[in-house]
């Protein structure tokens, strides 16, 4: 009993500090979309409350780490809600209108209550507990703070020090309101990804097409990508990489939505979302690359390119601050990498043969992606025969992520590079799959007339 308590009141703290930011940032909305601010308690939370924990970890642990920080949440929250009081901002529920969204948003929910279930049944993965959980483990046992020596400690390299620790640091949460490092109970961290995730799609899609039930099939498809749901690195296993396709999701479809509706909410969640992507996993960095990208090429015609670029500030704070602290805590460097450099990758060159094959061998294996793929690449082709410049950077919202994702296997260091590629890059390809949903979602609505 005690433990359930302890659970319920992290994620309290979780999504008041969340509710709290998001309340913030949608202050001068006047309407406030009670599932799109439920979605983003979660996202939102989850970054204010792993980054508060770390930050305050360096002068603070146990009890007093714990109070902190939860002062902190609460204050974010009454924070947030008095803003909203004040300007008069009113929430609204979007019900389905007629028997079709009734019956795709019941599957949509089914869908969800079996993510939870399903996370129950199974343990942790490899990478969930030697990645991420022991990371949150060393923490708990430490009084909050994971200990200094374990970054230096070369016997520690193999569950890589050098990752960030947004998802670590939530299961830490987790397990200092439990008193406890309950493995069972951190589980139920990732179904609510899913349900975050498949909820917003359905959001974007929506708000983007002008249409709801577009926005509502492919949220109830998602879960049909098998590797999401019933392979090794999917949402039931502890894994990082759906999580991070979540905040990718979220940064593209708000800067969509930017450049569509110039609204301050708009600019700041696409912000908010874009900070997190590199506190969430590394390769977030190149997502976060890529996203300052679209936002430069979005903002030039319509001449915002300031709110662009306040908005990339606080993600390139997380990301030199946490590389400085890697650097004080003299963190040994990982190997599955080598540095890139034009001499290696002329070395390398010939592998590019090996490394398309086995891409092609990944992306068109059934059991882990069924015909998401083909669909996918149906919806960027008319994504890019629109001939509209947000639709474009859709499209290469896409297809940008899963170029760079196996050039990268030319720098590995691994004996079989080609291993290396089997072993982790579906994980990667997961990233992208949120956002290639949201294009085939538009591609639905699409006019024909705007198709050669």
């Amino acid at each position: 009993m005690m433990t359930l308590l302890g659970l319920s009141a992290a994620y309290v703290t979780i999504l008041f500090a969340g509710f709290g930011i998001t309340l913030l940032m949608f202050a001068k909305a006047g309407r406030l979309n009670l599932v799109e601010c439920s979605c983003l308690s979660w996202l939102l939370g989850i970054g204010a409350v792993s980054l508060l924990v770390w930050l305050c970890g360096t002068f603070c642990s146990g009890l007093l780490l714990q109070a902190v920080v939860a002062i902190a949440c609460l204050a974010l929250g009454i924070s947030g809600w008095t803003i909203k009081r004040k300007l008069g901002s009113k929430f609204t529920l979007p019900l389905p209108r007629n028997l079709i969204e009734w019956l795709l948003t019941s599957l949509l929910l089914v869908e969800i209550t079996v993510f939870f279930y399903v996370s129950f049944k199974h343990t942790l993965g490899w990478d969930g507990l030697l990645n991420w959980e022991i990371k949150a483990r060393y923490a708990f046992l430490n009084g909050g703070v994971i200990p200094g020596s374990y970054y230096s400690n070369p016997g520690r390299a193999f569950s890589h020090p050098e990752y960030p620790l947004a998802i670590p640091f939530t299961e830490l949460w987790l397990y200092l309101w439990m008193a406890e490092p309950h493995q069972f109970w951190v589980k139920t961290i990732f179904p609510l990804f899913y349900a975050a995730g498949a909820l917003l799609l359905a959001l974007f899609v929506t708000r983007l097409s002008t249409k709801r039930w577009p926005g509502l099939i492919v949220a109830t498809l998602l879960a049909f990508v098998p590797f999401l749901s019933a392979s090794p690195g999917g949402i039931t296993v502890g894994y990082v990489d759906f999580p991070m396709s979540v905040f990718y999701l979220a940064a593209l479809g708000y800067l969509l939505c930017w450049y569509r509706e110039d609204t301050v909410s708009n600019i700041s969640m696409f912000a908010g979302c874009l900070a997190l992507l590199p506190w969430i996993k590394s390769e977030g960095l190149i997502l976060w690359v890529l996203l300052v990208f679209f936002g430069l090429c979005l903002s030039l015609p319509k001449h915002r390119t300031r709110q662009v670029t306040l908005a990339l500030l606080p993600g390139l704070f997380i990301v030199v601050g946490w590389r400085l602290y890697l650097r004080l805590m003299h963190t040994f460097p990982h190997s599955d990498f080598a540095h890139p450099s034009f001499s290696l990758l002329h070395q390398n060159f010939g592998r590019l043969a090996d490394i398309g094959r086995v891409f092609s061998e990944d992306v068109s294996t059934p059991v882990y992606w069924s015909i998401f793929w083909l669909l996918a690449a149906v919806a960027i082709g008319y994504a890019l025969a629109a001939r509209k410049l947000e639709k474009v950077i859709l499209a290469m919202a896409v297809l940008l992520p899963i170029v760079l994702y196996p050039l990268a296997y030319v720098f590995s260091t691994w004996p079989s590079y080609t291993a290396h590629m089997t072993s982790s890059l579906p994980r990667l390809l997961l990233h992208v799959v949120p956002a290639g949903w949201l294009a085939i979602g538009l591609a639905l609505t699409q006019p024909k007339g705007q198709v050669r």
